[in-house]
């Protein structure tokens, strides 16, 4: 018997981004826990007493289900469904559900730090659930195993958000007062809650040659944890991301999460000089990417389709030896109106589960909401 539950939505700060975030959690609940689970649910959007949610049905139960439930960006909280036919015109009879508590830190690591160009927190937060669901170490994400990098990190917001889900994530950023920025914010946050923690700021070399920065912090419970090298880390170099296959180990990364520069707020670094093409960051970065990913790993890239259509760049991945799986406008939506933006999911070519996820693709792809 199918198991029935609603996702209640949360709500967002973001008006515009509020708009779209049914269809939006609708495609994250579709990769995600079709990936997780083997099975895509069925899925749809419903309004019970004036409150937006996602129906999910199911045969699989358990704290499994929920503790993907609880990761999912837009969830509030979730109800059971107990009614002898849960589409009667009345309304179903609904029981709150208890989630398991699955982020480790408060809320006011992602929401605090404010800046132009900051992404939303709900939208970084799908972000990383999508890449980690294509991981063949997806569960990874749960018990804090899973290694996460975001080359184009700015001031952190999806290194936050995987610290928030007890992991210990890596990114780089080139701006240098982005970098200086988030390292003032992190020092003062990290003392605010009282965590006991180290936080150190060191030259990148390689060869000689200084790349720039590297910023790393530790954190754990408790001295004793600290001491005995355990807790988790958050890594920042301050460098640009094309040198990154020169200072990071090949074969490392489980997840990639990366916000591109859309060529309209944001600048981009390539030929050694600020562009505003994203196209050539993302030449000539995708192949150091490449390098970092283990063969079983998943890469999300959010792009503004206004500057990077999605022919073009699933050229260059594929170029790269990526292969992106997501169909054209899986999750289009506007943020303003120079920035309409999309999400690439990929994974590289010999990922042992290619197939299956690109069958998620397909899916996707035929659905009608």
């Amino acid at each position: 018997m199918s198991e029935v539950s609603l996702l209640l939505r949360a709500p967002s700060a973001n008006r515009v981004y509020a708009q779209a975030a049914g269809a939006l959690s609708r495609a994250e609940a579709h990769w995600v826990l079709g990936a997780h689970l083997g099975a895509v649910p069925v899925l749809r959007e419903r309004s019970i007493g004036g409150m937006e949610a996602l129906e999910v049905r199911t045969d699989v139960e358990g704290r499994r289900l929920d503790a993907l439930l609880a990761t999912l960006s837009g969830t509030l909280g979730v109800l059971d469904v107990h009614s002898e036919d849960p589409d009667a015109p009345e309304s179903p009879l609904l029981r709150p559900r208890t989630l398991p508590d699955v982020l480790h830190h408060p809320s006011d690591l992602e929401t605090t730090l404010r800046y132009p160009g900051k992404t939303n927190e709900q939208f970084t937060a799908l972000l990383v659930n999508l890449a980690a669901a294509l991981s063949t170490r997806r569960s990874g994400l749960l018990d804090g195993t899973l290694d996460l990098l975001d080359p184009l990190c700015g001031r952190g917001t999806t290194l936050h958000r995987a610290l928030r889900l007890g992991l210990s994530p890596v990114g780089a950023e080139i701006d240098r007062k982005d970098v200086e920025a988030h390292r003032a914010f992190l020092g003062t946050w990290l003392r605010t809650h009282r965590l006991r923690h180290t936080l150190e700021t060191t030259r990148l070399t390689l060869h000689g040659e200084q790349l720039g920065s590297r910023t790393e912090a530790r954190l754990a419970p408790d001295k004793q944890t600290l001491r005995a090298g355990g807790g988790q880390r958050l890594t920042v170099l301050g460098c640009d991301t094309t040198r990154l296959a020169e200072v990071l180990p090949s074969r490392s990364v489980d997840a990639l999460v990366g916000d591109l520069p859309y060529g309209v707020q944001h600048g981009g670094r390539a030929g050694g000089a600020w562009q505003r093409s994203p196209l050539e960051v993302l030449r000539e970065a995708a192949p150091g990417w490449r390098s970092l990913l283990r063969d079983g790993a998943g890469v999300a890239l959010a792009v503004n389709r206004r500057t990077l259509d999605h022919a073009e760049a699933s050229s260059v991945l594929a170029e790269a030896g990526l292969r992106v799986l997501s169909p054209d406008g899986a999750f289009r939506h506007r943020v303003d109106q120079s920035i309409d933006r999309d999400i690439l999911l990929a994974v590289p070519h010999d990922h042992p589960r290619a197939e299956e996820l690109a069958a998620l693709g397909a899916d996707q792809e035929n659905d009608t909401p």
